[in-house]
């Protein structure tokens, strides 16, 4: 294991993506996102995606520098083509965007085709909540047989789905709940597999449908399937996984999951609810405190130390890994460098 600042990964990411062709500015914002991640202990969404985005530029699943265009827009409103860029720069426009709509019509909503990947789904937003604001998104990936399995069922029928919400607390962290429908995202799976781990009981199946713990079984060949979030109410995870599939995937226009699809990417829906347009904005917070409060008045379970609110357990990692350093797994680090190399970079610890 190593541990390196946040600034020292975020140089060292920037500085592979700007040798594999991405623009330094867009370099520098997905950067920053994976890193946050792994500040904020969601390593899934971190750096050990570095390697996974350079292949896809070689591969041309990422056009770094594609440009973001407005195909159909509304007073409250707006359809976004990403046109293959990074998800990263193309969800921060996008955020933004039903973010300065909010403004002016009180709920602001833009949804996104043509997106690679976004990283941590909940970057976004927070980008309201800092705006004073209610942020919601859900996220598809749309043109691909999917990794989670329909409840009942054995194969790969939908994508895990992420569905995220943020809002101010008048705390030095926003509320925050950040979830997949699945009961892993393929995050997880893959940073098992990375540190040769074990997952816990009910995540995954194997391709003939048998419980496993082995992320291998996972990606087999042949593959297995990650489990709908609930475990034995997994309809729960499948039905919200079908709401946001449809609400970031039909609704864009690109569709969902299925055998096939004239294009694959993520398809984003965004929306931003302004608190003022409904209530003074110390009203909301003052209620949000007392529901703080009446969380944490609560009897503790045995072992419990203490009762967190949603958002904080994030904000707590970050104060940790800023102070001891970001851990960073040795085969993570590894594929790093030789990711690194084949660009012609040489990385220093």
């Amino acid at each position: 294991m190593k541990y390196f600042s946040a600034s020292q990964l975020q140089q060292i990411s920037t500085k592979i993506l700007d040798a594999a062709g991405s623009p330094h500015e867009e370099s520098v914002i997905v950067s920053r996102a994976l890193v946050r991640s792994n500040l904020m202990g969601h390593d899934s969404h971190g750096v050990l995606r570095i390697a996974q985005y350079v292949g896809d530029i070689r591969n041309g699943e990422i056009l770094p520098g594609a440009p973001i265009e407005i195909e159909r827009e509304m007073d409250a409103s707006a359809v976004i083509n990403g046109n293959s860029g990074w998800g990263m720069v193309i969800a921060q426009k996008a955020m933004q965007l039903a973010i300065d709509k909010a403004r002016r019509c009180s709920i602001g909503t833009a949804v996104v085709r043509g997106s690679h990947h976004v990283g941590r789904v909940g970057e976004y937003p927070t980008m309201a909540a800092a705006a004073q604001m209610i942020g919601m998104a859900a996220i598809n990936s749309y043109g691909t047989p999917g990794m989670m399995a329909p409840w009942g069922g054995i194969d790969r029928r939908l994508s895990p789905n992420p569905l995220a919400f943020a809002m101010p607390s008048g705390e030095k962290w926003p509320v925050l709940v950040d979830v997949t429908t699945s009961v892993v995202p393929e995050g997880k799976v893959r940073a098992a597999q990375y540190a040769g781990e074990s997952l816990p009981e009910g995540c995954i199946i194997d391709s003939e449908g048998n419980p496993t713990t082995d992320p291998n079984a996972f990606y087999g060949p042949p593959t297995g399937a990650i489990l709908p979030l609930g475990g034995v109410m997994g309809h729960k995870g499948y039905g919200l996984g079908i709401v946001a599939t449809l609400l970031a995937g039909a609704l864009s226009g690109v569709g969902c999951n299925g055998p096939e699809a004239p294009m694959k990417g993520n398809g984003i829906f965004f929306q931003a609810i302004n608190i003022d347009a409904f209530l003074p904005l110390e009203e909301f917070i003052q209620t949000v405190q007392g529901q703080i409060d009446w969380m944490k008045s609560s009897r503790r379970r045995h072992g419990v130390d203490e009762i967190l609110f949603p958002g904080e357990p994030e904000f707590r990692t970050a104060q940790r890994r800023e102070t001891e350093g970001i851990p960073v797994e040795d085969s993570v680090w590894n594929e790093m460098v030789e990711t690194a190399e084949s660009l012609g970079l040489e990385l220093a610890e």
